[in-house]
């Protein structure tokens, strides 16, 4: 992926030196600097994966033979030869590599503000996220499309990357082709479906469960590829779904069922969808609206018109929170999806079949009044 720009971040970077900790005002040049570092790495040394992802080939440099095949597990991954508009190259490092210094730390005393932050690293392009308790970095330089994430040790990462690794590089080669990587769970039926937004608890995975596990389809549970254009597109990214061992057994699958029962850092399972539902894991689905669930306890599930602006607020908040860098874009982005589908309170009843036959309905009277 060689370029002017990636060859000016080369030049840059090679005329500083590493810095004992970051403040604000170091933080482009760190920033620049190991990119650079990263760019001139000894590819001999790392493990090469070529991702064909959804509308994005990523060709990522792996220090860690374990971490490559982290991030091949959970992502969902395209056969396709045939080459995307979006492109990018990323090179996952830690401090036990040969070569690769470990991450500075923050200047603590001189404080720290996410908005600062990331107006700082815009003024050089560049998007990045700091992990104070590791610690670590990831920085993307998006004209150049070349990104580094810069580990203390192979897998040490914030717990929540586990389960999604290579998101906010995802989230930020997508955003620089007019893409968002969105904080949403999805259901479908005969390829036209939903996005379901909340926040954490509001029943958006138990619900899609439900829905995978009677008969509907589902690109993803927690977070998908949206392109807008004549229409809205949710494609899958990540494989893996997750859901608490009581929320299992609602749905109706008792965690017995699955191979792997480990909880994670948030007390969930995490499973392979596809292979739990070959036929209900989808690639894309075209979106048609906007469910905002909230669990109700109710005899039925009841659905209900609700506004743009209380769709926009459960929409945009998660997503432009948990994927860091360029919060106004995101915003715009997320209130247009918002503006342009119709939105829907889904007041969940206890019951995973019916809620499932529930939304079905509400999908087919969807698709025969969109045509």
């Amino acid at each position: 992926m060689a370029s002017a720009t990636t060859q000016s971040v080369i030049e840059a970077g090679s005329r500083r030196r590493p810095v004992d900790d970051v403040s604000m005002q170091s933080l482009l040049a760190y920033a620049r600097g190991r990119l650079a570092a990263a760019a001139a790495f000894p590819k001999a040394r790392l493990f090469r994966r070529d991702l064909r992802l959804a509308r994005l080939d990523m060709t990522v440099w792996f220090a860690s033979e374990a971490l490559a095949d982290l991030c091949g597990r959970k992502l969902v991954l395209r056969e396709s030869a045939r080459p995307f508009e979006a492109a990018a190259e990323i090179f996952a490092l830690d401090a036990e590599a040969e070569g690769w210094e470990m991450p500075a730390a923050w200047r603590e005393s001189s404080g720290f503000s996410s908005r600062e932050f990331d107006r700082t690293l815009a003024l050089g392009n560049v998007r990045g996220f700091y992990d104070h308790d590791a610690p670590s970095w990831q920085f993307f330089d998006s004209a150049a499309g070349i990104g580094v994430q810069t580990l203390p040790t192979p897998l040490g990462m914030p717990p929540w990357e586990e389960g999604s690794p290579l998101r906010l590089f995802l989230h930020w080669a997508y955003a620089a082709a007019g893409m968002r990587l969105t904080h949403a769970a999805t259901l479908g039926y005969n390829g036209r479906g939903a996005l379901m937004v909340g926040a954490s608890g509001s029943g958006k995975s138990g619900t899609t469960l439900a829905g995978l596990l009677n008969g509907l389809s589902s690109v993803g549970d927690d977070y998908v590829l949206v392109e807008q254009g004549d229409g809205v597109v949710a494609h899958s990214v990540f494989g893996v779904f997750k859901q608490d061992p009581q929320g299992l057994r609602r749905a109706g699958l008792p965690p017995e069922r699955l191979a792997d029962r480990r909880l994670n850092w948030h007390g969930k399972i995490e499973f392979d969808a596809a292979r739990l539902s070959p036929d209900g894991f989808a690639e894309r689905m075209d979106i048609r609206a906007l469910l905002l669930p909230e669990i109700a306890r109710s005899k039925h599930t009841r659905i209900e018109r609700v506004s743009a602006q209380r769709a926009a607020l459960a929409l945009a908040p998660s997503s432009v929170f948990q994927l860091a860098g360029d919060a106004g874009e995101g915003f715009r982005f997320l209130a247009d999806l918002a503006r342009r589908l119709p939105a829907y309170r889904v007041s969940l009843s206890e019951e995973p079949a019916e809620i499932a036959a529930s939304i079905r309905s509400f999908l087919e009277r969807e698709a025969e009044h969109s045509g």
